[in-house]
Order: C-alpha cells, then structure tokens, then sequence
C-alpha cells in the first residue's frame, strides 16, 4: 500500500461544456431516459439545458428567472389576427416554483445533475449514465467546481454499506476553498 496521498483519478470541471457538449449531452440524456422508460418533457430538457450552459453552480430561482425570459422572448410566428386574439400567445404562462423543483428532482433521480448543497445550487455530473459517487471541489472565490471520482470516496461509501451497514440513499461530499487559479 503506498504513503502517498491519493490523487483523483478523474477530476473534472463542471461547467466547462461547450454549445456542442451541451448540444450531445441533451441527446444522451433523451436516450437514457427513454432506456429507462422515463418522461425527458420540454420543461426538463430546457431546465438540464440551462444546468449544462451555466458557467458557474445554478440555482433553483436564478432557473425559473432565465425560464421566465427565455419565454417572454420568444417571438409569436404566427402573425394570423385568430393567434393575436388569443391571450395564451399574447402573455406567456408564469413559470411555477414547484415545477422546476419536481423537475430538479427528476434529473437528480436520472442522475444527470448534482445538488451542492452548502451553496443550495446545481451543476452537471460528468459522468452521467454511470452509478458513481463523487466529492466536489468548490471554490469560494470564483465559484468554480470540480467534480472528483476517486478510489478513496468510493471506499468511504462501501464502508458505510458493507462494514456498518448502512444504506446510502444519496450522498453529498462538498470540500469548500480556493482552486489552482485563485491561489
């Protein structure tokens, strides 16, 4: 057994996806979803869309504000005056608190994004069709985070199943501090 500390063995950024990773992450997930014969519905894509763009840990209100936006700017493409008569197409429907948190919910299930708790935010997993558990590096200068899949937290987790029995329904693990760059 080596005396040296132990390196990650994948340590990822979180938010460092570009429009065509966010663009295969989304036909990834619509296919895992439909394998597992869960509903992937416009809301849930556009709120795991908007997860993958962030540059930076989202949360669950910041999400309904750029919702509420992307829906008041929608442009009407239909001009016929029966459209412009009709108030649903003149006044966009109010995005509801409790229907980003269920959908929040449903990608966590899906494992398609991580909940960080101590800063009540939420950032993409990189390894999203893969059982796994992770600590994350979160930097309280400039609010990068990092997503670290090593030996030493799986072996925490099989500790607490297997030698105290006890089961693990979902698990956090949030290291707060300074990352490479703002040291």
């Amino acid at each position: 057994m080596s005396t040296s500390l132990s390196v990650c063995e994948h340590l990822h950024d979180v938010q460092d996806f570009t429009p065509h990773d966010v663009t295969e992450r989304l036909m990834a997930a619509k296919e895992q979803c439909r394998l597992n014969g869960a509903r992937f519905t416009p809301l849930r894509q556009q709120i795991y869309q908007l997860v993958l763009a962030a540059n930076k840990p989202i949360g669950a209100y910041d999400l309904i504000t750029q919702l509420q936006q992307m829906r008041l700017s929608e442009p009407n493409n239909n001009d016929d005056s029966r459209e412009a008569l009709s108030s649903k197409k003149q006044s966009p429907k109010n995005v509801a608190p409790p229907t980003v948190y269920r959908s929040l919910e449903f990608l966590l299930s899906e494992g398609l994004i991580h909940q960080l708790t101590s800063i009540n935010a939420y950032v993409p997993c990189c390894h999203p069709r893969a059982q796994h558990t992770a600590a994350f590096l979160i930097c309280g200068q400039c609010q990068r985070v990092q997503e670290c899949s090593s030996v030493p937290v799986q072996e925490m987790m099989s500790f607490a199943e297997q030698d105290v029995g006890f089961i693990v329904e979902r698990s956090v693990i949030e290291l707060s501090g300074r990352c490479q760059a703002c040291q």
